[in-house]
């Protein structure tokens, strides 16, 4: 596979990612950690975890400046994708069509849901882009842990705290949807879902690591 190859390859499993994950975050999952107990988190953390493997490979191999430009264009179609969305919902329903109601509840996310997830992926995603970039310039190329692990925890951290905050607190509080989340059970939903996201960064290594291996020796 030549290098040229994984540029169409990681830009269509990154977009896809990301828009799966929204898609998937209608469900909460729970997650039992050691220690601390059980965390609802959303269903797509790992889609989420895919979308950031696929970006840290785009500026692995392209650079970042076209990750960036990817992350633009992703954070576009998120946006048209919502739009899609509640355009089915308007649309007349099938006299012999019950699904109706289980169509919105899955589908038709809260005006401040959709608002955070999509300021959250700009912020985050253009944040692990550019410390990718730094911690691979920073390394001069080696420990390719460093800059994985590292880009992605802190991005993920960013993500949490962004998405959290304006789609429980903030959000609602202007209106947008919801009772607002505030005090210690807004932080404790943060903390439970980063150290979740934390686990999958870590495990995300593994596979990057393969990728770039199967790369490097067919290049």
């Amino acid at each position: 596979m030549q290098i040229e190859d994984t540029r169409a390859i990681f830009t269509a499993l990154f977009a896809g990612s990301v828009v799966l994950a929204n898609v998937l975050a209608a469900k909460l999952t729970w997650v039992e950690l050691p220690g601390i107990g059980g965390v609802a988190v959303p269903a797509g953390f790992v889609a989420f975890g895919v979308a950031y493997l696929a970006s840290d490979l785009l500026v692995e191999y392209h650079g970042r400046e076209y990750a960036a430009s990817v992350v633009n264009g992703t954070v576009f179609t998120l946006a048209v994708s919502y739009l899609l969305v509640f355009l089915a919902i308007w649309m007349p329903t099938a006299p012999f069509y019950d699904g109706q109601e289980a169509f919105v509840a899955t589908l038709g996310d809260s005006a401040s849901i959709i608002l955070a997830s999509v300021v959250a992926l700009a912020i985050a995603q253009h944040m692990d882009v550019r410390l990718f970039s730094k911690l691979k310039a920073r390394t001069a190329g080696r420990h390719r842990w460093i800059r994985n692990c590292g880009s992605t925890a802190v991005s993920q951290g960013a993500d949490t705290v962004v998405f959290i905050t304006l789609g429980f607190a903030i959000f609602p509080a202007l209106g947008l949807g919801g009772d607002p989340t505030w005090g210690w059970a807004l932080v404790s939903i943060v903390v439970g879902q980063y150290l979740v996201k934390l686990l999958v960064a870590l495990v995300d290594t593994v596979p990057f690591y393969a990728v770039t291996e199967i790369i490097e020796q067919k290049a």
